[in-house]
């Protein structure tokens, strides 16, 4: 066998790009989270956000990260109880959530080929939704009404956009040259939030418009009645929250748990003459790959007998331990709080409109680049034969695979449980704290102090726990 120096040059080349591609793809960046789940196990939650602002940021995200690193310092900022720094982080990530998304639109049709890991982070869609509600509740810290309203309306504006969003995405993709088939984005199933229809129910209630509550009231009802496969459970506000009280009235909104995280499930493509079938494997508790699902469509244009392996990202649940949350004033136990939304199946709900996008993109592309690897591989062995055809078989194969990943970046600090009460106390001041149990055990206590009750007054405490 004889092989050129210059093609011994380009195949070692390749080679080192290759496994530079695998090193990259395969790297955690969890390790340097470790100190900073510490700090937030402990409620330390503006030093977690401040130690990740600091010098040492890199460490944490990378440039294409931006948007994680602004809603996850915004959350633990707001969790720390430092509202305005919380707002201005999450100010800057729906700014640029809005920014890349427009800019992937614009793209769309170039950027078929490309995996999302290489593109700047865009948000989840339940990221976007709920950053507005916070920051509603950090506006409302300082009893800024008028832009606490703005935030709610946005939340419904979005839902209401959803859909549409996502459709013009799929035509941006359809453009290109490389579309075999047509992309559609999924149907939105959630599109009234009873979490935020509460807040604003708050507001007009804080300001005396009961006849503006009295609608945000219906809308709650609306959201359990026509969303019940995501309001599972019996609604926790009834028409008493439209009733003036004699005295005050205590206000409470808690979040419990972590959001989900996002996992890869490996799937295999096999392709026969115009067909493409996909094979589903998930490992069991033993490590094993077992299939789990099997699905074939038509694909015109592509040959049989290619196999090429890809992933998918999807997401996993993380919940919260608690599950009973009372409230204690004055060291007396006063009522429990009810769940008014499970954050975390919005979260999948939201996911599943722009889902089919992400499948049929990824098919597309490994698809197409694995049948280039395949065409490189032959001649690759045709011009170089011998071993040095059986590395760059080798580096085909690596490449294909390396570059199949799946984007598993998601924000970590948002709560996976949202909570509610509503409580009769006298006016004036109190010592207030919130009890968390877990299976009739105490797992916290969240001290909120000596709060002044008005009557008419919105009267409203917020509060977390990260179990």
């Amino acid at each position: 066998m004889v092989v050129s120096g210059h093609s011994r040059k380009v195949l070692f080349r390749a080679f080192l790009l290759v496994s530079l591609l695998v090193v990259v793809s395969c790297t955690t960046r969890n390790e340097p989270f470790v100190e900073i789940d510490n700090a937030v196990s402990q409620g330390n939650y503006a030093q977690a956000a401040r130690t990740m602002s600091g010098e040492e940021r890199s460490a944490y995200y990378r440039d294409k990260d931006k948007v994680l690193y602004y809603l996850d310092v915004g959350m633990l900022y707001h969790y720390g109880g430092e509202y305005e720094l919380s707002t201005q982080h999450l100010n800057e990530a729906e700014l640029l959530i809005e920014q890349y998304f427009t800019k992937s639109i614009s793209q769309a049709a170039g950027s078929l080929l490309l995996n999302d890991n290489v593109m700047d982070y865009a948000g989840e869609d339940y990221e976007d939704i709920y950053l507005n509600v916070f920051k509603s509740l950090n506006f409302l810290s300082r009893g800024d009404f008028d832009a606490g309203f703005v935030e709610v309306r946005r939340v419904n504006t979005k839902l209401n956009l959803l859909e549409d969003k996502y459709s013009s995405l799929a035509a941006g993709y359809n453009s290109a040259d490389d579309a075999a088939v047509e992309l559609k984005a999924g149907d939105n199933r959630f599109y009234n939030s009873a979490l935020a229809r509460y807040v604003s129910l708050l507001l007009y209630r804080g300001e005396g418009d009961y006849d503006g509550a009295r609608i945000d009231y219906n809308k709650i009802v609306e959201a359990f009645l026509l969303q019940p496969d995501i309001y599972d459970f019996e609604p926790p506000v009834d028409e008493s929250a439209l009733r003036r009280p004699e005295g005050a009235r205590l206000s409470v909104l808690a979040f419990a748990g972590r959001s989900p995280v996002k996992k890869a499930k490996t799937l295999t493509i096999a392709t026969g003459s115009n067909t493409v079938s996909i094979l589903t494997m998930d490992e069991d508790d033993a490590g094993q790959l077992i299939p789990t699902g099997y699905n074939s469509f038509f694909w015109p244009g592509v040959e049989g007998g290619y196999r090429f392996k890809f992933q998918l990202p999807y997401l996993e649940p993380q919940g919260s331990a608690v599950d009973t949350i009372r409230l204690v004033v004055d060291a007396q136990p006063v009522g429990q709080l009810k769940m008014i939304e499970n954050m975390e199946r919005i979260a999948e709900a939201t996911f599943q409109v722009k889902y089919p996008i992400i499948f049929m993109k990824t098919v597309t592309r490994t698809i197409v680049k694995g049948i280039l690897a395949q065409v490189g591989k032959k001649q690759l062995q045709e011009q170089a034969g011998g071993g040095w055809g059986l590395l760059g078989s080798i580096v085909a194969d690596i490449a294909i695979e390396a570059s199949e990943k799946a984007d598993l970046r998601t924000s970590r600090y948002f709560p996976a449980h949202a909570y509610m009460g509503e409580f009769d106390i006298p006016e004036g001041e109190h010592f207030v704290e919130l009890e968390y149990y877990s299976g009739g055990s105490l797992l916290q206590v969240d001290e909120l102090g000596i709060l002044n009750l008005t009557k008419g007054g919105l009267n409203l405490a917020t509060s977390y726990s990260n179990k």
